[in-house]
């Protein structure tokens, strides 16, 4: 009997069970009634024959059948999907999405709840929609951006219903994309711009050598006695004038940036956090390192990102600090970690809020390997609303011929739009009462 059941079973699965590329559809029973009423009449029928038993058979039959083909047609000829305008903005920026509701069949969608499960703070697309027969029906989703971080967007479903609410028909996707919320960068404060130069009689971050690479950034007027070969031809044929190519100029050291990502080190809450400071700082200083020609790396608890010059490697310094968070890993371990990657010529900045002690010896032994430059920058944690004060580890620092520098709160603004203008939906009423589109996101129609 049991067999009989599964082989039964089997056969009967792809009335309640579809598979479509890129989602997986199941139809289930919700009202149970109806069926128990039809059963009800059928014994009717058979221990007493009248008309009514077979007129309840009839409809109930007619009915049950109709909604399941309903619920058939959501399932097969019904989809939805989801597109993201971009998958990377930044803090401050609008992320638009819009969710289109395909509907391929002549029946109407009554009923469509969309349920999911992204990870966005303040976006989602729950809620019920309907469509129209044969037509695609689109709804466009803005939310602000305010917090940094790697989210995902996707895996949601989409539960339809026919009108007499006998079947579900579910559709589950499960494809979510990678969102890129970047944090903001700040203003350099100037005690960390001026420490950058010297510290004591060498370079505390080398700077760029003045030799240059194959890669021509710009061009300038011909200096008596350059050599011929670097006449850009069409430039002097259209100035009526020698004019060289100026070449960028190729970096002579690395730079590594080192974050403190011990959770016990950091004080304060949400963005005005030293965890979400730090982030700023380190981002900020990663900008203006690349915009010298410096080679920039980064190490973030265990994650590397190895270090290239250039400014459209600021994005991989980026998404590495939008993933960043804090967790057990130690300043100590974090710097012997780092000890084994920075090499002889590289010079490092070491990026906390921790005053403790414990990561003296191993700051000796990184400094001892990266003679090129070592500099700490502390963030105050009384600016945070924490205890304790970073001016006197800064002093022992500074006593031990390390390079010490500390940084408040307040010091550390973020630029809002700091790689692009913010782009988010504007209105302007007319005098007339008309109602224009003054600002669109980035790339909407306007």
């Amino acid at each position: 009997m049991r067999a009989l059941l599964r082989v039964l079973a089997s056969r009967l699965e792809p009335l309640w069970r579809l598979q479509r590329q890129g989602c997986e559809v199941t139809i289930r029973l919700q009202q149970r009634a109806l069926p128990l009423t039809l059963g009800g009449f059928v014994i009717w029928l058979i221990l007493r024959p009248t008309t009514y038993a077979f007129t309840g058979i009839v409809l109930c039959g007619s009915l049950l059948l109709l909604s399941y083909a309903w619920a058939r047609s959501m399932a097969v000829r019904v989809s939805t999907r989801r597109t993201l305008r971009f998958t990377a903005v930044q803090v401050g920026d609008e992320l638009e999405e819009v969710l289109s509701l395909d509907n391929r069949s002549w029946l109407p969608v009554v009923f469509a709840e969309f349920i999911d499960q992204s990870t966005i703070p303040g976006h989602s697309i729950d809620g019920v929609r309907a469509g129209r027969p044969g037509a695609t029906e689109h709804w466009a989703m803005h939310t602000t951006c305010t917090r940094r971080g790697i989210f995902r967007v996707g895996r949601w479903e989409t539960r339809f219903s026919d009108p007499f609410g006998l079947f579900e028909t579910r559709q589950v996707y499960r494809e979510p994309t990678e969102f890129t919320v970047c944090p903001p960068l700040a203003r350099i404060p100037p005690l960390l711009s001026r420490q950058r130069r010297t510290v004591g009689d060498r370079l505390s971050l080398r700077q760029a050598l003045p030799a240059e690479t194959v890669n021509a950034v710009t061009t300038r007027p011909y200096v008596h006695g350059e050599p011929l070969r670097r006449i850009h031809w069409r430039t002097s044929a259209r100035q009526d004038g020698l004019f060289v190519r100026q070449f960028e100029p190729e970096a002579s050291t690395v730079i590594w940036l080192i974050a403190d990502l011990e959770a016990a080190a950091h004080v304060g809450q949400g963005n005005e956090s030293s965890l979400e400071k730090m982030i700023v700082l380190a981002a900020s200083l990663a900008a203006q390192l690349l915009d010298e020609h410096l080679a920039v790396g980064m190490v973030l608890d265990t994650q590397v990102v190895l270090p290239r010059p250039g400014r459209a490697h600021l994005w991989n310094v980026l998404h590495g600090l939008a993933g960043a968070s804090a967790g057990p890993r130690s300043l100590a371990e974090t710097l012997t970690h780092a000890s084994r990657i920075v090499s002889i010529r590289d010079s490092a900045v070491i990026l906390t809020a921790s005053v403790d002690e414990a990561w003296t010896a191993p700051l000796r032994e990184l400094a001892s390997g990266a003679p090129g430059g070592l500099q700490v920058v502390l963030l105050e944690p009384s600016s945070f609303g924490g205890t304790g004060s970073a001016a006197g580890r800064a002093l022992r620092l500074q006593g031990q011929g390390v390079s010490a520098r500390v940084v408040r709160r307040e010091e550390i603004q973020p630029i809002w739009g700091s790689y692009h203008p913010l782009r988010r939906w504007e209105f302007k009423t007319l005098g007339t009462g008309r109602v224009v589109v003054r600002q669109t996101p980035r790339g909407s129609a306007g």
